[in-house]
């Protein structure tokens, strides 16, 4: 899977990230976008996705992105990735509820997702010990990983995110 086949599942996903989230704290937010940027990385680490106080829009960084999609199909687990974007969507969403302390954030996308899915599930595992565990070679500086900072601010917004509020307009 590359990044552009990726992004004509997000829609779908965040759908059902909205269904998981509603039933498992009867909570909904409608109208948001999602962008993805190039926010960078470097040996200290990196943000997987940012949700901005009274914002409509999720920011996903496109470089980690791309990182975690070359080595999922290296390591020949491809749905890594998926599984990658549903949780830090999913962590952002819960974010624009109004959950905007990040451990409380935290707190409460580990609630949901063990409510969701088993303990060994990967979106679990991404949970309880943070979305750098699937980046094993990302400590070790592989040589092919650019640790600048990002060289261009663009957003490009993700088409048909928010469909579930936005039918009306069709």
């Amino acid at each position: 899977m590359n990044i552009e086949e990726l992004k004509r599942t997000i829609p779908e996903m965040f759908e059902r990230i909205r269904r998981d989230v509603q039933k498992v704290l009867g909570q909904r937010r409608a109208g948001l976008s999602l962008g993805f940027v190039d926010m960078g990385m470097s040996p200290q680490g990196f943000v997987g996705g940012m949700f901005f106080s009274g914002g409509t829009m999720i920011l996903m960084n496109t470089r980690a992105l791309r990182v975690l999609l070359e080595d999922a199909v290296n390591r020949e687990n491809p749905e890594i990735a998926e599984y990658y974007v549903y949780h830090v969507l999913m962590h952002e969403y819960i974010h624009s509820l109004g959950y905007l302390d990040e451990r409380e954030c935290r707190e409460v996308t580990a609630y949901v997702t063990h409510e969701l899915f088993p303990h060994n599930h990967p979106i679990t595992i991404m949970a309880d010990r943070g979305i750098g565990v699937y980046f094993p070679r990302f400590i070790y500086a592989p040589e092919n990983i650019a640790f600048e900072p990002p060289r261009d601010g663009s957003i490009e917004l993700v088409k048909g995110f928010d469909r579930g509020s936005t039918t009306y307009f069709t």
